[in-house]
């Protein structure tokens, strides 16, 4: 203030540049410190493993440019030897053998993270694979993209709506809590990806009927939580860098009361709230599927408390439980949520319908919203609405009467200026393949811009919470609106295919069609390619037979007669030395101490079984195993802490 005084008393030209002067340098600094807050935004997108099959959309197709991290959907927990959810009920009612990225069977400890689906995860071919790259598939896709843009983290998402059934199981005990973070640091060293995120869909309660549930959950989630980042800043500091762990979490007031929200903000780096799937077809009355606030006029709807489910009301709950605006991402849906039979008052909007529409992308009642630009919005008898008081869009087609709420770029801009005016910590999206002409991830880009996500160091709270050692009975699920689209069943490899073939056709003859790089294949059918008959083992579509490999989609099962089979092509040796992916950590934590080898004890060896208690030497040093498995390469004693204890 006295520098301004001394000022007012120059002559008024100098005190006019003085005054011209300062505000210059406000504004700059302003400006500053706008492009400094777009440049802490994250822009987190979820990306679907499934959506490689029938959907065609790779992790090719993704603009790295367009979001900071990626989180890669989804791992899974290993129990019994299986992984998977059994439950009849659920949309899914699949389990697999727990596998490695080459598809064979592993034995590990319950609580493990393993891959989702090893094929498409890592064995799938994307045309400038070698034949022998120990991991290809969307992971090693995923690496690519970080070239393009190194400002890019990627990140593993365990669970989802289906995969969530192990999770109050894992967090209940001591040594699993173990187990699934030291997994899950293999994990993310193992395919060099930057954090985890964890999607338990959900704690206590809620989530498909044959999850376990335990009243716990609410204090063992913190434990497993903490857990994990014990590992994961042990890891960092033997890496050199710091690896993230986030969690994606419901937005409905059970799901508040259900978990120790400041408890979990303060040990994660961010939570990820998914603010969407408020209302769908589950209730036959029409509403929004991701309203910003509250619109008085659904309260005598029919609607499940539509003064609960919105965005802004699931916020203001957050801050409230303690969760730092800085600590919480607002989720985005790139899909919209259709109901048929809606009569036409109100343009359909807030009536009771005949349930869900007839109409859908993939299915019935869900619109990718790449597909309601293509051919709903304004076209083909769909016209379209805003609702200004929750500031989102819809459709209405009153020939048909279908109702479909979604959101587009509008209404993404209202969300991206209500997460800065709250200081919220940026925006997630449910997913990538349902945008693509990039509109909507165009738009968050430009509101948010694309900057560099830079962890910190979040240390591990002391425990406040104690874990019950009786579990409690099984809890019944509440009626929660789903809140992860439900993947459709994606055919997964049964057995390990052979390459052994076997002469089974007539001499002279080919008893099956040539294959085709347009045709889509299904288990079981079966084409000739280079005068040998291959047999699909899933779902393929553009594979070529004798590039497929031993783990591949196409197992050779004939010949066609006396033709003289073709040689597989070998692709040219183009791929630079750094994109050639390694099974082992290029930083190895480094102990305190160097103990010696045990005498007499034997070296450890890939493909044998191991016995708790057993002792091996690896690198000059010795190791007790801690659980029964039979080893792989990549799991050496020394990057496998769930598996052996350093002596």
């Amino acid at each position: 203030m006295a520098f301004i005084k001394k000022k007012i008393r120059k002559p008024f030209v100098l005190g006019l540049a003085a005054v011209l002067i300062l505000t210059l340098f406000s504004a700059l600094g302003a400006n500053s410190r706008t492009a400094n807050a777009a440049a802490d935004y994250k822009i987190v997108g979820y990306y679907a493993s499934w959506a490689a099959y029938g959907r065609a959309y790779n992790v090719t197709d993704i603009d790295p440019a367009k979001m900071n991290v990626i989180n890669y959907a989804f791992a899974d927990i290993c129990w019994n030897g299986i992984h998977g959810n059994p439950d009849p009920s659920g949309p899914n009612p699949v389990t697999w053998s727990c596998q490695n990225e080459q598809g064979q069977t592993i034995s590990v400890p319950n609580g493990t993270v393993v891959l989702g689906d090893p094929w498409i995860d890592a064995q799938k071919s994307f045309g400038d694979d070698k034949w022998d790259d120990p991991i290809k598939g969307n992971l090693k896709q995923l690496w690519k993209l970080k070239e393009k843009n190194p400002n890019l983290k990627t990140m593993i998402s365990v669970g989802g709506w289906t995969w969530s059934n192990r999770f109050s199981d894992v967090a209940a005990t001591a040594a699993t809590r173990e187990v699934f973070a030291n997994s899950s640091v293999d994990f993310i060293r193992k395919y060099k990806m930057d954090g985890v995120d964890l999607d338990w869909e959900y704690p206590v309660s809620g989530g498909l009927a044959g999850n376990s549930y335990r009243a716990e959950d609410k204090q063992n989630y913190i434990l497993l939580l903490q857990k994990i980042r014990e590992k994961l800043n042990a890891a960092g500091a033997a890496d050199g860098k710091t690896y993230l762990l986030t969690i994606a979490s419901g937005a409905g007031p059970t799901y508040i009361q259900n978990n120790n929200l400041s408890g979990i903000a303060a040990v994660v780096d961010w939570i990820n709230i998914m603010t969407y799937d408020f209302n769908g077809s589950w209730n036959p009355t029409t509403g929004h599927n991701a309203p910003l606030y509250y619109d008085p006029a659904a309260a005598s709807s029919g609607l499940t408390e539509p003064a609960n489910y919105n965005i802004d009301k699931a916020v203001t709950s957050y801050l409230s439980a303690g969760v730092p605006a800085n600590k919480l991402v607002l989720g985005m849906p790139f899909y919209g949520r259709g109901w048929g039979g809606a009569p036409g008052a109100g343009n359909g909007q807030y009536q009771v319908s005949a349930g869900i529409s007839s109409t859908g992308t993939w299915e019935k009642g869900n619109y990718d919203f790449s597909d309601l630009e293509a051919n709903y919005i304004n076209k083909n008898g769909y016209t379209r609405y805003w609702n200004n008081t929750s500031k989102v869009p819809y459709l209405y087609n009153s020939s048909n009467q279908t109702f479909i709420s979604y959101d587009d770029a509008e209404s993404i801009g209202y969300k991206a200026s209500y997460l800065k005016s709250k200081g919220l910590a940026g925006a997630m999206f449910w997913e990538t393949s349902g945008d693509r002409n990039k509109t909507l991830q165009t738009k968050l880009s430009a509101e948010l811009g694309g900057g560099v996500v830079t962890p910190t160091a979040t240390p591990v709270p002391t425990a406040t919470v104690k874990p019950t050692a009786t579990p409690s009975p099984t809890v019944k699920p509440s009626a929660t609106p789903t809140a992860t689209p439900v993947p459709t069943a994606t055919v997964k490899p049964s057995a390990t295919p052979t390459v052994t073939p076997s002469p089974t056709a007539t001499p002279g003859q080919c008893t099956a069609a040539a294959w085709s790089s347009a045709a889509v294949y299904t288990q079981g059918q079966q084409v000739s390619y280079g005068g040998l008959i291959y047999q699909a083992q899933w779902w393929t579509q553009g594979d070529r037979p004798d590039l497929s490999g031993a783990f591949g989609v196409w197992r050779v099962i004939g010949t066609c007669g006396n033709a003289t089979p073709q040689p597989s092509a070998t692709p040219s040796p183009t791929v630079s030395p750094s994109a050639t992916p390694t099974l082992v950590p290029t930083s190895t934590p480094v102990a305190t101490t160097t103990p010696s080898a045990t005498p007499g004890a034997a070296a450890w060896a890939a493909g044998t079984a191991y016995s708790a208690g057993n002792i091996v030497t690896y690198s000059g040093q010795s190791y007790t195993c801690l659980q029964a498995h039979t080893s792989l390469a990549g799991w050496e004693p020394a990057v496998t802490p769930a598996l052996w204890k350093l002596n």
